[in-house]
C-alpha cells in the first residue's frame, strides 16, 4: 500500500504524527532548533516533541485530526484544524480545536505558534464547568 503524499507540511505532520502515530517523521519534519509555544510549556527542538507526543498519546487514543482550512504564504502555513480522541482514563470521546502558524525552513518545521481551545475538552471531562467562561464574563 502507497503511503498518501500531502503539499503542505502542516497536512504531512498532522496525518503522520498524529493520525499514524508515526514519529519516526519528527526527525524529518522538525528542525533542531524548533521551538513550538501555546500548548502549555514550549516545545523544544525533536527531544520535546518526542515527550509531548509520548504524553499526549499516553492521555488519548484514537487520535484524528483533520485540517479544515489551510492558507500558505512563502515561508509560513496557517492551519485551523480539529481533532476528536479518546480520553484513556475515563474512555470519553472528546473533541480540541485549533490554529497553528508554522515557520518552515530548509523543508523543516522551524515554529510553530499553536491557538488551542481546551474548554470544551476541560468541560467533557468535568474538570471545568460548562459556565466558567460565561461567568468569568459576568460584570461585577
Amino acid at each position: 500500500m502507497s503511503q498518501k503524499t500531502f503539499e503542505t507540511l502542516t497536512e504531512t505532520f498532522m496525518e503522520r504524527v498524529w493520525n499514524q502515530l508515526d514519529t519516526t517523521v519528527i526527525d524529518e519534519l522538525v528542525a533542531d532548533e524548533h521551538v513550538s509555544y501555546g500548548v502549555g510549556d514550549p516545545i523544544e527542538g525533536k527531544p520535546g516533541w518526542y515527550g509531548f507526543h509520548a504524553a499526549f498519546t499516553a492521555a488519548f487514543s484514537d487520535i484524528q485530526i483533520t485540517v479544515e482550512d489551510l492558507v500558505v504564504s512563502g515561508d509560513k502555513e496557517a492551519s485551523r484544524w480539529t481533532g476528536t480522541m479518546v480520553h484513556r482514563a475515563s474512555g470519553t470521546p472528546v473533541t480540541l480545536s485549533g490554529m497553528i502558524i508554522i515557520h518552515i525552513r530548509d523543508g523543516q518545521i522551524l515554529a510553530g505558534y499553536n491557538s488551542v481551545d481546551f474548554i470544551p475538552m476541560l468541560v467533557t471531562l468535568n474538570l471545568m464547568p460548562g459556565d466558567a467562561v460565561e461567568k468569568a464574563l459576568t460584570p461585577a
